[in-house]
């Protein structure tokens, strides 16, 4: 299976009318579990994927060769 780099958020919401509780529904929000690394990459904390902005950095990171100037 793979990572959607995404979760499902849901919290319990309620109604209050004059200071009662009357109802309540379930609401869902799908959220990011991307984190930045540093410049130019980041990493999903679900799947430990390591994920780049660019090929330039992604070429910089695994070789070590900078051909793009992105730390100048």
């Amino acid at each position: 299976m793979t990572c959607s780099h995404s979760r499902t958020k849901q919290t319990w919401v309620t109604t209050n009318c004059f200071g009662e509780e009357t109802e309540g529904e379930w609401e869902s929000e799908t959220v990011s579990t991307t984190v930045d690394l540093d410049l130019h990459r980041y990493k999903c904390a679900q799947c430990g994927e390591v994920m780049y902005y660019s090929g330039a950095a992604k070429e910089y990171y695994e070789t070590g060769v900078d051909r793009k100037g992105l730390f100048l």
